[in-house]
């Protein structure tokens, strides 16, 4: 008798509450999924231009932490192909190098190498007709390369990085290539 009161009282689920549970389960995923599918690229992207901003900034500063230029040479590629990256470098011209030019030469130390993710295209970067920039002692543009770069996803979202005179960087996002904010 004390077995089937163990057997009554036991508390669990029947086979029938499970597969409703993996049925609603199923459903739910074959909805969200696709969902998350097509905001993944959009999120990729804004990483990539919120880490374009923080390295721009990371840049200043080390230009003004060291007392010498810091310049940042960046790498495209032809949009729908996938990629570019940028790099950024103490332009002090170390090693037989030449100083505040902004580009990468001699034993300069590269502070960081970055390559755009998945799914992002780095298609355009100009300042005043060059690939490359970077920030004087003093924190400003070095040799006064204002300019932008320019990101993009298969899913028509863009996203522009502007350099300033001030030196100051300005994150914009368009959905058309031509109208920003």
């Amino acid at each position: 008798m004390d077995n089937n009161k163990i057997l009554k009282t036991a508390i669990g689920f029947t086979l029938v509450e499970t597969v409703i549970v993996l049925a609603i389960l199923a459903i739910a995923m074959a909805i969200a999924i696709p969902n998350v599918m097509s905001w993944l690229p959009n999120y990729r992207l804004k990483a990539a231009a919120r880490d374009l901003y923080s390295n721009m900034q990371k840049a200043k500063t080390e230009a003004l932490k060291r007392n010498c230029s810091v310049g940042i040479t960046f790498s495209t590629v032809m949009f729908p192909a996938q990629g570019g990256g940028y790099t950024v470098f103490i332009d002090n011209g170390d090693g037989a190098g030449i100083a505040d030019n902004a580009v990468q030469d001699g034993g300069e130390m590269t502070l960081l190498a970055i390559t755009m993710p998945s799914g992002c295209t780095l298609y355009t970067a100009s300042f005043q007709g060059s690939p490359r920039t970077g920030y004087n002692s003093r924190g400003f543009p070095l040799g006064n390369r204002t300019g932008s770069i320019r990101l993009r996803n298969n899913n028509s979202v863009w996203y522009e990085m502007a350099l300033s005179n001030s030196g100051y960087p300005k994150i914009r996002q368009s959905f058309d290539g031509i109208n920003w904010n």
